[in-house]
């Protein structure tokens, strides 16, 4: 025997050394108390979870002892061996209506999340959980709202910390879940335990205090669910430690106030509240807001903590257009983020414009919607009025219409700013410059061209992202896809409607395939342009 083979270690023993090794680290964590495995469990997701139950039969049911994090995502459900068996039928040649096939197989998607879900809620036997989340496309009104409120009696029973139903479509409009009122959540409970309750108080709120429901509550985030005003009350009178609370998308919500004491809130959103009249925040502890929705009073009363502020819709439009409403806050802000619209027709626009000042904003990030071809400066303005700010994003959404018998909305352009107007300051704290949205119009390229200029001794890097599928996500443009390629004057970007060879004569047309890609192509010309100044230029 060689000298080599002498050395070489005998498979059988090796595998079996590995076995035994194997073996004890097992028996290891079997000796564990249940307290201690079940602990281990719970920092697991819901579907890891489960896998464990196959290990031993120890382990078999550990998981439905969990009190970690129960989070299930409609995204996540992939074809089961039904679904395929279903799918494999209905795509017979004999069956053309490929509609209904798309149809059937949503709704059996549906179905067996919705399956899941309660399957996993049903069994569930530890006494609390963490956190409840729930991610559902809910499109169909019959049947699915019994199942979502199971869910919410869970979350009531399990004293979750952490309540997340987010019920949204993406691209479409859901078929609201309406939240159960102050009588819908006490019949949730057996008669011998709110019935005395209510006879000796007379109040459903008492009941429900004394029912501790939600008392747990630190984080709760509604996302198309109708919930009341009354209900909303309820959580801000009795979750005395809710620290977070989202509401978008609730066509119920119409008046609410945001009242000290709140000791604990410091994260609000109020956001898509389509029949919003009145909204109200005095909170001392408040850190970040956000408000998207309709014109309305000022909301904010006293703020001192305010430091992180999200704007949205048309009430968005008077941080810009009516400064002194927000005058007594601004200043403080540190994170500004403005989902920003050319303004709408009706509004007024002054002749001069002071905008806030924002003495202590180190990022501002802005999402505009206008029409190709309209001057940007305007925006350098917010700039100037931040003189500390260090980070500067914009996403661009044009309005593009891929058939001229579409209806494009009217929108009144920024004020016009000349290039000469924009350049009067300098800017010496500005660190990076990101455009997202870039399609190679001059107006983009000479905005860019403006932030080099006013922050050229402390800008460092300017990111030009180059992906743009307008309105792929957009519920109201759904039929609506712009491909675009820069024309050689670099005014207008290319584009077609969704239907493949289908192209309206009107359309601006260029030889050659279009092509995202001519975008990135036009946008390292430009940024090739510029001498060398120690300027960082990403293309992406």
């Amino acid at each position: 025997m060689g000298e080599m083979d002498k050395h070489k270690a005998d498979p059988d023993t090796q595998n079996n050394g590995k076995r035994k090794r194997k073996q004890g680290i097992d028996n290891a964590i079997d000796k564990l108390p249940d307290d201690l495995l079940t602990a281990i469990v719970s920092c697991m997701s819901i579907k890891d979870a489960v896998r464990t139950s196959v290990l031993s039969h120890r382990w078999r049911y550990l998981w439905m002892f969990t009190h970690g994090v129960l989070e299930f995502d409609e995204r996540d459900i992939s074809s089961d061996k039904t679904v395929l068996e279903f799918d494999n039928i209905m795509s017979n040649k004999t069956v053309r209506d490929f509609g209904y096939i798309s149809y059937h197989k949503t709704r059996r998607k549906r179905y067996k999340f919705n399956r899941m879900v309660n399957h996993v809620l049903n069994l569930h036997q530890g006494t609390s959980v963490d956190s409840l989340i729930v991610r559902f496309c809910n499109k169909i009104k019959a049947g699915y709202p019994s199942y979502i409120s199971e869910w919410v009696l869970f979350a009531v029973h399990k004293k979750v910390k952490r309540f997340d139903l987010d019920l949204s479509v993406p691209g479409g409009s859901p078929c609201n879940y309406k939240f159960p009122d102050l009588v819908g959540l006490l019949t949730k409970f057996p008669l011998n335990e709110f019935v005395p309750l209510y006879e000796k108080s007379m109040s459903f709120v008492w009941c429900l205090r004394s029912l501790n429901v939600f008392l747990s509550l630190r984080s709760v985030r509604l996302v198309s669910v109708d919930i009341k005003d009354e209900v909303v009350r309820y959580f801000l009178d009795s979750c005395p430690y809710i620290e977070k609370l989202c509401i978008r998308g609730s066509a119920a919500t119409k008046d609410v106030k945001f009242v000290d004491p709140l000791p604990y809130l410091k994260v609000l959103e109020i956001s898509e509240c389509c029949n919003i009249q009145s909204l109200v925040i005095s909170v001392k502890n408040l850190a970040s807001c956000a408000y998207e929705g309709n014109e309305i009073s000022l909301p904010f009363k006293n703020v001192p903590n305010l430091s992180e502020l999200t704007l949205g819709g048309v009430f968005c439009e008077s941080f810009i257009y009516e400064p002194n409403k927000h005058s007594s806050y601004s200043a403080q802000l540190v994170k500004l983020v403005l989902n920003l619209q050319t303004a709408s027709v009706g509004r007024q626009i002054p002749p001069r414009i002071d905008l806030p000042q924002l003495h202590a904003l180190k990022r501002l990030e802005l999402s505009i919607v206008s029409q190709v071809g309209r001057s940007l400066l305007f925006l350098t303005s917010l700039i100037k009025a931040s003189p500390q700010l260090h980070e500067f994003k914009m996403k661009i959404n044009y309005l593009v219409p891929c058939s001229p018998f579409m209806y494009l909305p009217s929108l009144i352009p920024f004020p016009e700013v000349s290039s000469v107007e924009a350049n009067v300051f300098d800017h010496n704290n500005l660190k990076v410059v990101e455009i997202d949205g870039y399609c190679g119009c001059a107006s983009e390229d000479e905005f860019i061209a403006q932030m080099c200029s006013i922050a050229a001794t402390s800008l460092e890097t300017v990111i030009i992202d180059t992906d743009c599928d307008y309105y792929r996500d957009h519920p109201n443009y759904k039929y609506i896809l712009v491909i675009y390629k820069p024309r050689q004057d670099g005014k207008l970007p290319m584009m077609k409607g969704v239907k493949k060879g289908k192209r309206h004569h009107e359309d601006p047309t260029e030889n050659g395939q279009m092509n995202p890609v001519d975008a990135k192509k036009h946008a390292d010309r430009f940024v090739s342009s510029f001498p060398s100044s120690g300027i960082k230029f990403i293309v992406r």
